[in-house]
């Protein structure tokens, strides 16, 4: 007998937010990361991670360049 494939089951993008969110903090759980393997999709993950990933660096450069031009 062949096995059915399982349903693709497609997050909607403020959940594929917080999953990218969670997993960057490193609170990410089993059950969410079943999840978000089981969606079979990739590039919307890979493209809210580049995102998050970017907002970080910027902030860390505007907060130093802050606190440098504060204490000089």
């Amino acid at each position: 007998m062949e096995e059915q494939p399982k349903a693709i089951q497609k997050l909607s993008w403020p959940k594929m937010f917080l999953s990218v969110c969670s997993a960057f903090l490193g609170v990410q759980s089993d059950k969410n990361l079943a999840s978000d393997f089981s969606s079979g999709r990739i590039w919307p993950y890979l493209i809210i991670g580049l995102v998050v990933v970017t907002i970080f660096i910027l902030s860390l450069i505007v907060v130093v360049k802050l606190i440098l031009y504060l204490t000089l």
